[in-house]
């Protein structure tokens, strides 16, 4: 007796077939035995925190008495008092939504770095967001992502490796990734399930007619070549492939174990939890790009508790991280997570009890191999004349000091390779061994 396959088995068989016929790296992990060792490369990934997350509360100076003169409604209280600052090193306290973070600190995994951005003088979302993706501050004429610049920099000698090497989970690639190099965007509705949301399953589909070849004349049973055949339809049909083969690979729960993502993370934790798929599917991920915005606090700012904007949004990151590398405990000497914004906010509150766009901001490091454990970067304080203009974090460190030490450090890019133009680098911060 046979029973006609289903559409998942008949979806598998097609993108296993489609990688054959594009031939190189894809075809061949695609056709390689699914119970072999899982050989996992370094791996970035990136998570932009759109808006000038506010470096101050989520990292609180709890032992400057200033801070709390200049926020006196909005700051995380000193650690000894009810919801206070998760205390890091006698100065600095992480705000109290961020006990993951916290837990990940004190294995040594995450590395906060302070005071760090562009020393460009914009406070425009736009300008400093593509200063940093785009690694040129205040160069427009920089037109690639650094991380497009990575991946060109780094490509085998016959073109890119493979259709998972880079991924933007989201529906449009973020300015780091754009570039040369091809990268996938992932739309949201490609969940878990092995079909997309309803109203929305049947997308893929819609475009095959537009971008597959007729059957061949000459060969039975296979596929000719279309009159009309061009570089765009060749990259369509590839495209299609490619987004059948991630279809198949997030509806399959990979083998050993896997954590549930809680509920409070949110669509931030569904997107973590298709990277760890995706890795733990041994398809080669190098870089990840998302986004997340939202983080523009001019109002209500808030005392931090649960229920308050900001507190819950730092709860939802905090979840998020903290269940990821829960799932890839295994892997994650592989792997680093590179937390940044664009700038950091007024270190006095406004009338609205929220902070305005400022200067000098934070970033996060997440990994295995991370130094972590301990603040990183110069604190001048924030006492008058120490601070930028009278009002903001000053900038310390270069945000290009840290996304080198990144690649160099972990993603072992050779010395020769400079991706930064007219950037010079500066002292080490020593983030990696």
């Amino acid at each position: 007796m046979t029973t006609k396959p289903t559409r998942r088995e008949i979806l598998a068989a097609g993108a296993v077939g489609a990688a054959a016929a594009l031939g190189g790296p894809f075809a061949r992990r695609a056709l390689a035995a699914p119970e072999r060792e899982i050989s996992v490369k370094p791996t970035l990934i990136t998570l932009f925190l759109r808006g000038g997350q506010d470096a101050l509360n989520a990292v609180a100076p709890y032992t400057e008495g200033r801070y709390y003169d200049i926020r006196p409604n909005i700051a995380v209280p000193t650690p000894d008092k009810e919801g206070g600052a998760l205390d890091l090193d006698g100065t600095f306290g992480f705000h109290p939504a961020l006990r993951g973070f916290k837990a990940l600190y004190d294995k040594g995994m995450l590395a906060p770095v302070v005071c760090v951005g562009s020393k460009h003088p914009s406070r425009s979302h736009f300008d400093c967001q593509d200063f940093m993706e785009y690694g040129a501050p205040g160069d427009k004429s920089v037109r690639d992502g650094w991380l497009n610049r990575y991946l060109q920099a780094t490509a085998g000698p016959h073109g890119p490796e493979g259709e998972f090497r880079a991924l933007a989970l989201q529906g449009r690639l973020p300015r780091s990734l754009r570039g040369r190099y091809p990268v996938l965007a992932v739309p949201d509705r490609m969940g878990f399930g092995g079909r997309r949301r309803t109203g929305d399953e049947d997308v893929l589909d819609l475009f095959d007619p537009l971008y597959k070849a007729p059957p061949s004349m000459d060969k039975p049973g296979r596929t000719g070549e279309r009159p009309d055949e061009d570089d765009l339809t060749v990259s369509g049909r590839t495209t299609i492939a490619t987004l059948r083969k991630l279809e198949e690979i997030l509806a399959n729960k990979p083998a050993g174990r896997e954590i549930a993502y809680p509920a409070v993370s949110g669509r931030l934790g569904q997107q973590f939890k298709k990277a760890a798929r995706v890795i733990k599917s041994g398809q080669g991920l190098q870089v990840v790009g998302v986004d997340w915005n939202g983080w523009d606090h001019h109002i209500n700012l808030g005392v931090p508790a649960a229920g308050n904007q900001y507190f819950d949004m730092l709860a939802r990151l905090d979840s998020a991280v903290a269940t990821f590398f829960e799932d890839v405990d295994t892997m994650k000497n592989q792997i680093v997570l590179l937390i940044m914004t664009e700038f950091g906010r007024t270190n006095a509150e406004n009338g609205n009890r929220g902070t305005d766009h400022g200067h000098g901001g934070l970033m996060f490091l997440v990994g295995g191999k991370v130094q972590g454990g301990k603040v990183y970067g110069d604190w001048p304080t924030l006492a008058p004349g120490k601070t930028y203009q009278n009002r903001d974090l000053a900038v310390t460190t270069d945000f290009r000091t840290v996304m080198s030490e990144v690649l160099y450090g972990h993603l072992k890019l050779h010395p020769s390779r400079r991706l930064f133009k007219g950037f010079e680098d500066e002292k080490k911060l020593g983030l990696f061994a």
